[in-house]
This record gives C-alpha cells, structure tokens and sequence, in this order.
C-alpha cells in the first residue's frame, strides 16, 4: 500500500508536470521507475543465484576432496586417539579405586597402628625427626600386595588398550576405505590373469583407490581392444592364407589342362608348332601370373591390403585369353563366351582375370552341362556375367555366398573352402566395382541356374586409388 501511495504521488506530481511542460518524454522515462528498480532486482537476484552455485561447487569440492584416503585417514587418527584417551582414563578410574580401598583396608585394620619416632640428619647437619606408623596386622600384607599388582595392572592394561585401539580403529578404516577397492582389484588382475576380459570394473568414489580402479579399468579396457584386434589380424590372416590356397588352384587346373593337351598330342605329331608355341606362351603367362601373385601375398596382411595396378589393355586380348581359360576351367561342359563391344580397356588385369577365373571355376563346379559369360562395357563400367545351367542358388545362399567359408550343403566338392565368392567381392570393391549373386530369372528356389554378375571400373577419370 505504502508504494502504491508514493505511485500515485509521483503521477499525479508528473502529471501536473505535463500540464506545464508539456514534456510527455520526461515523464514517460520517469513514470518508468518501478520497472527499472525490478530490473536491477533481477540483476541482484541472478548474482545472488551465482553465488550461490559458485558456494555449491566449493562445497562439492570441500566434499571431494576430504574422501580421498589421506583426508580419511586423518579422519580416523583422532578417533583412535580419543578411544585410546578414554579406554586409559575409565582403566586409571578403575585401578585407583581398587587402590584406595586396598590403602584402607591397610590403615584400617583390625590391629593396632602404632608409631614410632625416628630421628635423622641431613647432609648439612640439620637435625629431623618424625613419626613413623606401622601396622603390626600379618593380613594386611595380602592387600600391599594386591595394591603393587593393581599398579602394574594399570601400567600394562593401559598400554594393551592402545594397541587395541590402534587396532580396532586400523581394521574400521580397512573395512570402510581399503578393503572393496582392495578385493575389485585382486579380482579384476584374477580375470585378466585367465585372460577373462570382458567385465567392468566399477568404484566411483572420488579417492585415490577410485582413480586407481578407473586407470586399471582403461587399461583392461586397452587389452581387450589388443586382444580384439589380434583376433581380427589372426582371423584376416586365415582367411588370407584361404584365398591363397583357393586362388592357387585355378592356375594349377589350367597348367594341367595344358600339360594333359601337350601329353596327349605332341607325341602323335597332332599339334603344329603355332598351336604348341601358344600353349607354351599361356602355361609362360600362368606361371609368371601365379610368381606374381605369390609375391603380391606375401607382401600384403590382408585381402583389405591389395592395391589394384590398372593398366590399358585391349578388348580382342581380354577376349582371347577369357575364352582359352574358360574352356579349359569347363572341361567335359559346354562353353559359350559372349564379348561386346571393342573398347580399349582400363582396369588391373590381374585381378580381373583371377575374378573371372573364380567365377567361372565355381559356374562349372555347379553346373549340369553349360556354363554362359557374358562380357560388355556400360557407363564406364566393365560388366561379367557367368552363370549356368545348375539348381541355382537357394535363399540361404543367395544371403551368404559372397561371406568367407560359406559352403552349400549341396556342395558336391568337401574340399571347396567357401572362399571363391568371397574374394571375388573383395576384389571387385578394390576395383571400384560391386558383386552381385543372383539366380537366372530371379526365381526364388534357383530351378533355372545360378548367375553371379562383377562389376568393375573401366575408365582411368573415374578411378579411385
């Protein structure tokens, strides 16, 4: 009411103001007072709320810091000393107690306390006498002697009372402070020890033990990642030494193929010396192809590792040694190799050629008397289609046949790897490509073959290194 009173005043008084002014700006910024007083309210309100938090986190920080383990111990040191302080003073109590009744019942005793003057000089000659009293009583010889053991009762009971203490208060800050931390520890090195790393070590006091048990769970968490890591390394190396053993085969098969032709006709005189030094010239071609890809992995720790080398290469080349490969990897099979178009070429011819070698070895394997391959160039994209005539594959398959090790349960050949697929998907991702697994006509139980389709880059501007 009081500031509502000195309100109206201040209007009524600029009011009059106006009247005689005609200043509305004066007392327009001057009728604004009350807002003003409650802005600079506010203002004491959020630094008295800054202060406030500014004191909070002071006092968290208070809080923090006497739960470390040297804090603590501080803590517990007047406790042991004022136990030890009160244990000795109710023992000194006691013992004096039973003291002054033991001196009672010596003076007080049943038989008559007699004196005895004696008289003696000291080193300057002087002259002293005083009265000595004696109890001439032999029982109460049994209480002198309960009087000197109460005595050396107390001296020995007060010092067992402190090393109690110091005991008693030691094992409460053990049991509070050291022991959780102490066993997380003990535990966590067992578990590391039987190389058992997946768990979490968890104290979140704010002490030293609590750093100490984060710091050991980092470094668990560091060997996990090590282990992890390692496995992975073991398992690419696996798979590695896989598509090594996997890829070996298919040149061995063509060397034989030859090595078979050049037995069963050389001998006879039914090859002319074009058609032998051709064959010569590609089982030459096979073994520096299988030199090199000796040396290319044992260079390289994973299959993630290989580094395509494009070169230009003309189509007709390609097409003549798909065709002379094909033929030879479909022995017994019908053959058809389909090419289109005549461009020139740009991709790592290697790595294509062991693409194209996979696919068609595994087109054979499957099928039932015909295998198909189809080669075409289309949006700087080099296009290779094999598929045949087998059952194609099944739902599970058309998932997982591109994963490592996977194996149809139809696979007539124990022996296969599962690796074939696999290392073509790789290879076609290194050269800017994709694999594609499919059946002939999209149907969904495979009744009419398997068709696998690579796609690789073919143009040198659109080359990812």
């Amino acid at each position: 009411m009081g500031w509502e009173r000195k309100r109206k005043k201040i209007v009524d008084k600029k009011a009059g103001d106006v009247d005689k002014k005609g200043d509305m700006g004066v007392s327009c910024e001057k009728l604004n007072f009350p807002e003003q007083k409650l802005k600079f309210s506010f203002r004491e309100l959020k630094f008295s709320f800054g202060k406030f938090r500014s004191l909070y986190k002071n006092r968290k920080l208070l809080r923090d810091r006497f739960t470390l383990i040297k804090w603590r111990f501080g803590l517990y040191v007047p406790l042991c000393l004022l136990l030890a302080f009160a244990g000795s003073f109710i023992i000194g109590k006691m013992t004096n107690y039973f003291q002054d009744e033991c001196m009672w019942r010596i003076v007080d005793g049943d038989a008559e306390f007699k004196y005895r003057l004696e008289y003696w000089y000291d080193e300057d000659g002087q002259l002293y006498r005083n009265y000595i009293g004696r109890n001439d009583n032999p029982d109460t010889t049994i209480y002198e002697t309960i009087y000197r053991i109460l005595s050396i009762f107390q001296f020995l009971a007060i010092i067992i009372w402190v090393l109690f203490s110091v005991f008693l208060v030691g094992n409460l800050f053990y049991n509070k402070e050291l022991k959780i931390p102490i066993n997380l520890l003990m535990d966590a090195s067992r578990r590391i020890a039987d190389n058992q790393l997946d768990f979490m070590l968890e104290y979140n006091k704010p002490n030293e033990f609590g750093m100490l048990c984060r710091a050991f769970d980092e470094m668990r968490l560091a060997l996990y990642e090590s282990n992890r890591e390692l496995w992975r390394s073991l398992e690419e190396r696996k798979r590695l030494n896989a598509a090594f053993s996997h890829d070996l085969r298919t040149p061995l098969t063509v060397l034989r193929g030859y090595v078979d032709f050049l037995a069963k006709y050389v001998p006879g005189g039914k090859v002319t010396e074009e058609k032998l030094l051709g064959v010569l010239g590609m089982m030459s071609s096979q073994i520096v192809r299988l030199e090199h890809y000796t040396k290319t992995m044992n260079s390289v720790q994973k299959l993630g590792d290989i580094v395509p080398q494009p070169v230009f290469i003309e189509a007709e080349e390609m097409k003549w040694e798909f065709g002379q490969t094909g033929e030879l990897l479909c022995a017994g099979k019908e053959f058809v190799l389909d090419w289109r178009g005549e461009e020139t070429l740009y991709f790592d011819v290697e790595l294509v050629s062991q693409i194209y070698e996979n696919l068609v070895s595994n087109a054979a394997r499957y099928a039932a008397g015909r295998v198909i391959v189809q080669c075409f160039v289309e949006g700087g994209e080099f296009f290779l289609v094999v598929s045949d005539d087998g059952k194609g594959f099944r739902r599970e398959a058309l998932q997982n046949a591109a994963e490592p090790f996977f194996r149809d349960e139809r696979e007539p050949d124990k022996t296969h790897f599962g690796m074939g697929l696999y290392i073509c998907r790789i290879l076609c991702e290194k050269c800017g490509g994709v694999l594609k697994v499919g059946n002939v006509g999209d149907s969904g139980d495979g009744a009419h073959g398997g068709k696998v389709t690579a796609m690789v880059n073919c143009l040198k501007m659109d080359r990812q290194e």
